[in-house]
């Protein structure tokens, strides 16, 4: 929520990067059930590798990012994957990511199966 207390919506999008290198993936996703779901993996078209991170100030004010491994939400719970916060790493990028392609990323849900999201590269 922004200020005014209105939501406030994730850019949804793909950083470019160079093949072998890393990207981001942002965006937001509701668990619609009535009941809690866990995430239990996910991938992208385009990585080798594919993780949840969250970033964190370290004990000396410096930024770092680490692998969050349990995801968990309510009902009704969104969750943003956004710079900053909560994102998905895209590791061992397979080709070159441009601002004219796309990108897939599935998420594996307990519950709720998969989750496909088509996501646009751009800066």
């Amino acid at each position: 929520m922004n200020q005014n207390g209105n939501q406030v919506r994730v850019d949804e999008r793909v950083r470019p990067a160079a093949s072998g290198g890393t990207s981001a993936a942002y965006f937001a996703y509701t668990n619609l059930l009535s009941t809690t779901d866990t995430l239990r993996s996910l991938n992208s078209d385009v990585a080798k590798m594919t993780q949840v991170h969250e970033s964190y100030k370290t004990e000396d004010g410096m930024m770092g990012m680490r692998e969050k491994k349990d995801i968990v939400l309510q009902p009704g719970e969104e969750i943003q994957f956004k710079q900053g916060g909560l994102h998905i790493m895209l590791m061992g990028i397979e080709k070159d990511l441009n601002s004219e392609d796309s990108v897939t990323v599935r998420l594996n849900f307990a519950e709720a199966g998969e989750f496909t999201k088509r996501l646009p590269v751009k800066p």
